[in-house]
């Protein structure tokens, strides 16, 4: 793909199951205009998706499919979290895009998630979103809300932290 068309990449951890299915599914049209990085597990995931996201000029959505905890997502053999955020910070900068989702179970969820959260917002500067369960139903953590079917964008405010 022409890489000034590319709005949107997927990362995708190969950890998560069936990865390659999704992988085709996307490179198949699934989401027009997206371009799919399947992290290779060496310790230098958070480069690898750097390197990926400065390739394309017209970016503006990353997509995180990993597997993940509070705080924590896991990439490949590494993990960005709240303890070596600032490890990763001046990469982190470099996300120039401006919605990012992260599809890690949890990763939002409880303080640690809020302060990932945070951190994450405060760095690159893009509206995140996150899963995360509560009573069976998805809600909102961040500035966004995710669920299955749809995604319901809201104005960044840092009160939504709180959520």
């Amino acid at each position: 793909m022409n890489n000034s068309k590319v709005i949107t990449l997927v990362v995708i951890d190969p950890a998560i199951r069936d990865f390659h299915l999704l992988e085709k599914r996307i490179l198949e049209g699934m989401m027009p205009q997206t371009a799919v990085l399947v992290l290779e597990p060496d310790k230098t995931e958070i480069q690898q998706i750097t390197r990926k996201v400065q390739k394309y000029a017209q970016l503006s959505d990353l997509h995180v499919i990993s597997q993940g905890s509070p705080g924590c997502l896991y990439l490949g053999n590494s993990s960005l979290s709240v303890h070596n955020f600032n490890y990763y910070a001046s990469q982190l900068r470099k996300w120039s895009v401006s919605n990012i989702f992260l599809y890690g179970c949890n990763v939002g969820s409880q303080e640690n998630g809020k302060k990932f959260i945070l951190r994450l917002y405060k760095t690159t500067g893009a509206k995140i979103s996150t899963l995360t369960r509560h009573n069976k139903m998805h809600r909102i953590v961040g500035v966004g809300s995710w669920n299955t079917s749809d995604y319901t964008l809201i104005k960044p405010k840092l009160t939504a932290l709180t959520a």
